[in-house]
């Protein structure tokens, strides 16, 4: 075997010790997340002039052929349960969704639907997590997750509701 010179050597240490920092650098620790993986806090304007249906709830039995609605205009929120149109103030902070203030209509309610609007009041003012994703929001307390997506809603008709309006070939549609 013939010696190498000195400076091969130094070479060869210096590259060796360069490989071995950058992989102590790759341990197996967890890796820690960036200001801009989080996702952004939920805010009241997230929410403002949307409406959404649950496709999902675990944790509580809904009335057959019911459904969770709610629907959010600045701070109102009203909700739907199957019987009764329920409203109240909604406040949003840390990602919990609170209802106060609920009231709702009292018509007479068959087979439970009165106390699925109860509990819907009473979950909605208990302080569910709210997380929205995309045209998904999911809220969830004490084991209930209500899953809802987003509806379209029509555009509100513009224009005076007692001038007529016309077609595109200006004969009179409807008035009012």
């Amino acid at each position: 075997m013939t010696p190498r010179p000195i400076g091969m050597r130094l070479t060869l240490l210096a590259a060796t010790a360069l490989l071995a920092v950058t992989l102590a650098g790759c341990g197996d620790e967890e890796p820690t997340t960036m200001a801009d993986d989080a996702p952004a806090a939920l805010s009241s304007d997230d929410l403002d002039g949307r409406a959404f249906s649950s496709v999902r709830v675990d944790g509580h039995q809904l009335v057959g052929d019911t459904r969770v609605r709610l629907g959010f205009s600045g701070e109102e929120v009203r909700a739907e349960a199957g019987c009764n149109h329920l409203f109240g103030t909604v406040a949003i902070d840390g990602g919990t969704l609170t209802a106060s203030n609920m009231g709702g209509t009292e018509m007479g309610c068959p087979d439970g639907l009165h106390d699925q609007d109860s509990w819907l009041a009473a979950f909605l003012s208990a302080g569910p997590e709210a997380v929205l994703v995309d045209d998904t929001l999911t809220l969830s307390k004490d084991g209930v997750v209500i899953e809802l997506v987003e509806l379209d809603l029509p555009d509100a008709p513009t224009g005076d509701p007692d001038e007529p309006r016309s077609d595109d070939d200006g004969s009179v549609v409807s008035s009012g």
